[in-house]
């Protein structure tokens, strides 16, 4: 046993050199997490900088835009939106978006440098005579790694020239905003998020060479924080008392009290980019969506005005886009209310019990006769669950007004009510579907509730009654992270008077 002991401390010391840094760095981005994450320019602020519609500019169905841009395909996804003052109809197709002014039909030219400006001004008002172009890109920078750019287009950034240092990146072919950074954010996303996964834009841009660094250094720190407990609580058993003394004594102690919770933060680290693909996901398959929503807007059978449309939606509120969508066949627009003042909006990260969600109305688009209404029935879901589980039977489909321990509020993506229905396939799988338009968000089988527990649960402690109750969220996992760092740090102490005693006997 002594001899098994100083081997596995031979292995945990010189394991533990090499990687006490990086636990440091995980800790102390972690902590950063738990306030800050990535810049974001979020459906909030997005909806609430657009001007809204106005129903008598728009002289075009959506059938006769579709004519105007050309286009012979059926459009994925189709939108009625403002462009400055315009209304714009936009068209995603196999090779990107298409775009056409919905008052005379004239296409939508890309936008260049001084356009990206102007689009900024108008988006930022208060920033018009400041705004300024910086570059124009055709390749992800550190904030936009994973942009679509085959699909928008070069980005144009432009800076608003303001105190907090803004830079906006403006999609070429669309005219949209893709991202917003502040100097607060982008210090706070490298200090949290790009430390923590290893975000670094040549490293990231290299995917499976990022998916590799992640998991076998993740695997090396399980094993040497498992090493460490072995050691350390053999060394208790032996001795009652720490053995070690000094800097060597106090990493012991923090090793006997954060060593368990270093090893599940490590472990549950590990399964958040799936490693060997062990699970699923909560995801719904892109193909299970589409049974539902259609893989193309058939535009002919929008037979009610969108210039009609727009007057319902103003009667609850004035929209600045809205999305031509189907469900399971049946065409209807939806739009979402736009937040009173876009610089008061503030989203928070952790939101367990509540999101931000945005209201939305849906008007039935089929005929003369208008339909008004927020939320799909159970009756209507459950139609559209059997549609996508069709060899399954349903044993219970249950209508949520509260958050279940699969469901939760991750913020304006997670939204009440939803239809739950559950099969009794040999995966027993669940499927949620949103009341508010009707789709597919979330599919949950047995490997992918496993991960719910293992990686969410332990790392992000979103346990029931834990996570959703922020007096007592943020104060444990603030001790905890705080413990682990402590134990790092002890560890890389213990490792630079260990190299230096090393030189000096050299």
């Amino acid at each position: 046993m002594k001899l098994l002991i100083r081997v596995l401390t031979t292995i945990h010391r010189w394991v533990g050199l090499a990687f006490c840094l990086v636990f440091v760095l995980w800790f102390a981005s972690g902590i950063v997490m738990i306030y800050h994450r990535l810049p974001q320019y979020g459906p909030e602020e997005r909806l609430a900088r657009l001007a809204p519609l106005e129903a008598e500019d728009v002289e075009l169905s959506p059938a006769q835009a579709y004519n105007a841009a050309g286009l012979t395909e059926l459009p994925q996804r189709a939108y009625l939106l403002t462009f400055g003052s315009r209304p714009v109809y936009r068209f995603l197709g196999r090779r990107g978006w298409v775009a056409v002014f919905a008052d005379d039909g004239s296409p939508f030219v890309p936008i260049e440098p001084e356009d990206a400006v102007g689009v900024a001004g108008d988006l930022f008002p208060d920033h018009r005579d400041t705004a300024r172009y910086v570059e124009s890109m055709t390749e992800p920078d550190q904030w936009t790694i994973g942009h679509p750019f085959r699909l928008t287009g070069p980005l144009h950034k432009i800076s608003l020239g303001d105190a907090a240092a803004t830079d906006l990146y403006i999609a070429r072919l669309t005219g949209e905003v893709a991202l917003k950074t502040t100097r607060a954010s982008r210090f706070w996303g490298y200090a949290g998020p790009v430390m923590h996964w290893f975000y670094f834009r040549p490293l990231r841009l290299q995917g499976q060479v990022w998916t590799n660094v992640i998991i076998y250094s993740s695997m090396a720190g399980c094993a040497v924080c498992l090493l460490g407990l072995v050691i350390g609580f053999y060394r208790v058993r032996l001795r009652r008392i720490s053995p070690y003394a000094g800097w060597l004594r106090w990493h012991h102690y923090a090793g006997l009290l954060f060593g368990v919770v270093t090893l599940t933060f490590l472990f549950s680290g590990l399964l958040s980019v799936v490693p060997f693909n062990w699970s699923p996901g909560n995801a719904p398959d892109p193909s299970q969506a589409l049974l539902i929503r259609g893989s193309r807007v058939n535009l002919d059978q929008f037979g009610l005005f969108p210039r009609d449309a727009i007057r319902q939606f103003n009667e609850e509120f004035r929209p600045g886009e809205i999305e031509l969508r189907q469900f399971l066949g049946a065409p209807f627009y939806i739009a979402y209310a736009p937040p009173a003042d876009p610089d008061a909006i503030d989203v928070p990260v952790t939101n367990y019990g509540g999101g931000a969600a945005l209201r939305s109305l849906l008007v039935n688009g089929a005929g003369d006769v208008t339909q008004v209404g927020e939320l799909f029935n159970a009756e209507e879901l459950l139609d559209a669950a059997r549609a996508v589980m069709p060899d399954a039977g349903v044993t219970e489909a249950a209508w949520l007004t509260d958050f279940d321990a699969y469901y939760y509020g991750k913020g304006p993506d997670r939204r009440l009510p939803v239809l739950r229905v559950t099969f009794n396939d040999a995966d027993e799988t669940m499927l949620y579907l949103d009341a508010h338009d009707g789709q597919l968000v979330q599919t949950e089988v047995r490997r992918s509730r496993l991960e719910r527990w293992l990686y969410r649960g332990l790392h992000s402690l979103d346990f029931p009654r834990v996570y959703q109750s922020p007096w007592l969220w943020y104060p444990l996992v603030l001790a905890l992270s705080v413990g682990g760092l402590a134990l790092s740090l002890s560890a890389v102490i213990v490792s630079v008077r260990y190299l230096g005693s090393l030189l000096v006997r050299s």
